[in-house]
C-alpha cells in the first residue's frame, strides 16, 4: 500500500502536541507536496529529504508525493520533521516494508548526507514523549540524533534510541545488521553548586523573618530601603528557602528551559528570574508570533526578583496583574492561543523615593514631595495590593558589619531556615491541599479563624483603613502562615498583629 503513517512531537508554546505524519505515493507526474499548515522551515526540507534517500542508498520514487501533517488547523515549523518524512517515503515506496512504525515517535533534522543533525529542545521532545506515552496508555519509543540522545536519556518511562543517519535509523527499524541499543543517562557525580546563605547577611531580623514568612506559604513580598541596605542581598538568598522541586515539576521546568534554548539538564533546584528593568513587555510576560515564554514563565515553581521594580516599564508591571491571582499568563495571537504557567514567588525591591534617602536617619533626602508621589506611583494600588508582605530594610551599622568573628554564631543559616519552611509547608498541604498563598476565599473562611481579640484587632484595622477584600484575605493568609511556623493550631493575636505590621505603609511609602 503506497501509504505510510509515522509520529512525531511539536509545541505550541510550552504545551505538546503529536504530529501524525502521513506520506502517500500516487501516480502522475513527479511532484512532492507538503500540506498541514508548514512554515518556510519545512517547505525547505523537500530538498534536504530527497538528497538524504538519494545519498543513504534509497531509491527517491518517481510518483506523486503527498505529506501531510495533522492536525491540518495547526501552524507548524520544525525541521526535526526531515527524518519521519525521509522514512514515511521509504516505507511508502516499499523500500522498509518489514518495519513496525506504530509505536515510534521520530526527531531529527537531515544534512544533505543523509546524517542526523541537532534538533532543537532535545530534552523537552523527551518529556513531550514521555506524557504521549502515558496519554495512549503504551510504552513508546524516541528517535533522535545520537549526539543528544544522552540528553533525552535523562526523562525516565520513554526508550530513546540515538541513530548518526538516516541509513542507521532505518536499518534498525527493518532489523537489518546491529541494532541500535536503547540511550542510558549517564549520571555524573557532580559537587552542588554553592548557594548564597542567609548567614552571611548581618542584622535585618525583621527581614528575615518576613522572607521566611514569604517562603513558607508562598507570599508576594517588597523590600524597601535606601540604596546598599541588603535588599538584593537578602532576595538573593531567598532561594535557599525554599524546598527542592518535585520530579514532576523539575522535569517540566527543565523543559521549560530546554523550549528557551538555556539549558538541557534535568535539575531539582527552583529557578531564580533575575530580569533587568530595561526588559520589554515579551521578554517579561511573553509573546511573539508564535508565542514564546517569558521570564515569569521561566519563573514557575520558583522566584521572580525584581531588582528596582519602580524602574520597569509600567505597561509590564500592570500585565502581572493577573498572572499573580491565576499562576498562569494567556497569550492571544491571530487563529490560536498559547497558556504558560507562572506560578512563582515573586520578591521586589526598591528604593523610597529617586535619590534613594527618604526616611533615611543620617542622610537626607533631596526630592520634592511631587517627585515621591510620582516615583512610588509607579506601582499601582491594585498592583501593590497584591503583595501580601512588605519590610523596610534599613542600613546597618558599621560596627556590626565589622564584627565578622560572631557572624556564623549569632546568624540563622538557611538550612535552619529552610527545615522550618518544609515543617510549615507540610502542615499547610495536610490542611487544605494548598499553600496558604493560594487558598481561595471560602479555604479563607475554613482555616483562618482567629481567637477574639486578634479577629478585633483586624476589624479595627481593616475598617481604620478601608480595606479592600483583598488585602482583608491577604491578612489572614500571611497570620495563618505565621501560626504554622509555630506549629499553632489557631492563629492568635500576636499572628495577626505581625501580618498587619507586614501590611502597614512603610516608611514614606503612603
Amino acid at each position: 500500500m503506497p501509504l505510510a503513517t509515522l509520529h512525531s512531537l511539536t509545541f505550541v508554546g510550552v504545551r505538546p502536541v503529536a504530529v501524525q505524519i502521513e506520506v502517500h505515493l500516487s501516480a502522475g507526474l513527479p511532484s512532492f507536496a507538503l500540506v498541514g499548515l508548514p512554515d518556510t522551515e519545512i517547505r525547505e526540507s523537500k530538498e534536504r529529504v530527497r538528497s538524504a534517500l538519494l545519498n543513504s542508498g534509497f531509491e527517491f520514487p518517481s510518483q506523486r508525493i503527498t505529506v501531510n501533517l495533522a492536525p491540518a488547523d495547526l501552524p507548524k515549523g520544525s525541521a526535526a520533521f526531515d527524518l519521519a518524512v525521509a522514512l514515511g517515503i521509504a516505507s511508502a515506496s516499499g523500500q522498509l516494508a518489514k518495519a513496525d512504525l506504530t509505536d515510534w515517535l521520530f526527531a531529527g533534522e537531515l544534512s544533505l548526507s543523509g546524517a542526523l543533525t541537532s534538533v532543537r529542545s532535545p530534552f523537552a521532545l523527551a518529556v513531550a514523549a514521555r506524557k504521549e506515552a502515558a496519554q495512549r496508555h503504551r510504552p513508546l519509543k524516541l528517535m533522535m540524533p545520537k549526539t543528544q540522545a544522552a540528553v533525552s536519556a535523562a526523562v525516565p518511562d520513554i526508550a530513546v534510541f540515538g541513530a548518526n543517519n538516516l541509513f542507521e535509523a532505518a536499518a534498525h527499524l527493518v532489523g537489518h545488521g546491529e541494532p541500535i541499543a536503547q540511550q542510558t543517562h549517564n549520571i555524573t557525580d557532580t559537587a552542588p553548586k554553592a548557594t548564597p546563605d542567609m548567614s552571611e547577611v548581618v542584622g535585618h531580623q525583621t527581614a528575615k523573618h518576613a522572607l521566611l514568612a514569604a517562603a513558607a506559604g508562598q507570599h508576594h513580598i517588597r523590600l524597601v530601603g535606601p540604596p546598599g541596605s541588603g535588599k538584593s542581598m537578602l532576595a538573593q538568598r531567598t532561594g535557599g528557602l525554599l524546598p527542592a522541586l518535585p520530579f514532576e515539576d523539575s522535569l517540566e521546568i527543565s523543559a521549560i528551559r530546554s523550549l528557551k534554548g538555556e539549558s538541557d539538564q534535568l535539575s531539582p533546584a527552583r529557578p531564580f528570574r533575575n530580569p533587568h528593568p530595561s526588559s520589554s513587555m515579551a521578554a517579561l510576560i511573553g509573546g511573539g508570533n508564535p508565542p514564546s515564554p517569558g521570564e515569569i514563565t521561566l519563573a514557575h515553581q520558583g522566584i521572580l526578583f525584581t531588582d528596582e521594580v519602580l524602574e520597569f516599564d509600567r505597561r509590564c508591571l500592570e500585565s502581572l496583574r493577573e498572572p499573580l491571582e491565576t499562576g498562569r499568563v494567556n497569550i492571544s495571537r491571530s487563529g490560536h492561543q498559547a497558556s504558560f504557567p507562572a506560578r512563582f514567588l515573586w520578591v521586589c525591591a526598591h528604593n523610597p523615593c529617586p535619590c534613594g534617602w527618604l526616611g533615611h536617619p543620617v542622610k537626607e533626602c533631596r526630592c520634592t514631595p511631587d517627585q515621591v508621589r510620582k516615583y512610588q506611583g509607579k506601582l499601582s494600588g491594585p498592583l501593590a495590593d497584591r503583595l501580601d508582605i512588605s519590610v523596610d530594610v534599613q542600613a546597618v551599622d558599621h560596627a556590626s558589619l565589622l564584627q565578622t568573628s560572631n557572624t556564623s554564631v549569632t546568624n540563622t543559616g538557611s538550612a535552619e531556615l529552610l527545615t522550618q519552611v518544609i515543617k510549615a509547608r507540610k502542615i499547610q498541604m495536610a490542611r487544605q491541599g494548598c499553600l496558604n498563598g493560594e487558598m481561595t476565599a471560602g479555604q479563607i473562611t475554613m482555616h483562618c479563624k482567629s481567637e477574639s481579640t486578634g479577629e478585633k484587632l483586624l476589624l479595627s484595622y481593616a475598617q481604620k483603613h478601608h480595606l479592600s477584600a483583598r488585602a482583608l484575605h491577604r491578612i489572614c493568609r500571611v497570620a495563618r502562615t505565621l501560626a504554622d511556623l509555630e506549629e499553632e493550631t489557631h492563629i492568635q493575636k500576636k499572628h495577626i498583629a505581625t501580618a498587619i505590621q507586614y501590611r502597614k505603609p512603610l516608611n514614606g511609602i503612603k
